[in-house]
C-alpha cells in the first residue's frame, strides 16, 4: 500500500493480516488479494459488534445471579 499517512497504511496491513488469520482459523485459503479499505472497515464493523456483546454481558450475568438468589 502506499498511502501517505503512515498508521493508516499500518493500521489497514494489520487489519489485513488479522483477516487472512482469521481465514486461516476457519478453514479456508488466505487469500492475498484483499483490498485495503476492506479489511479495516470489515474489522471495525466486527470490533463494535463484539463491544456491544461485551456491554450487554455484565448486565445479562447480573439479570442471572439475581435469579439463582431469589431460587
Amino acid at each position: 500500500m502506499t498511502w501517505s499517512d503512515k498508521a493508516l497504511t499500518s493500521a489497514a496491513g494489520m487489519a489485513r493480516v488479522r483477516h487472512q488469520l482469521g481465514r486461516l482459523a476457519r478453514g479456508s485459503d488466505a487469500r492475498t488479494r484483499i483490498h485495503p479499505v476492506y479489511s479495516p472497515l470489515s474489522e471495525q464493523g466486527k470490533q463494535r459488534g463484539a463491544l456491544r456483546r461485551y456491554r450487554a454481558w455484565p448486565s445479562a450475568s447480573r439479570g442471572a445471579e439475581a435469579v439463582n438468589r431469589l431460587a
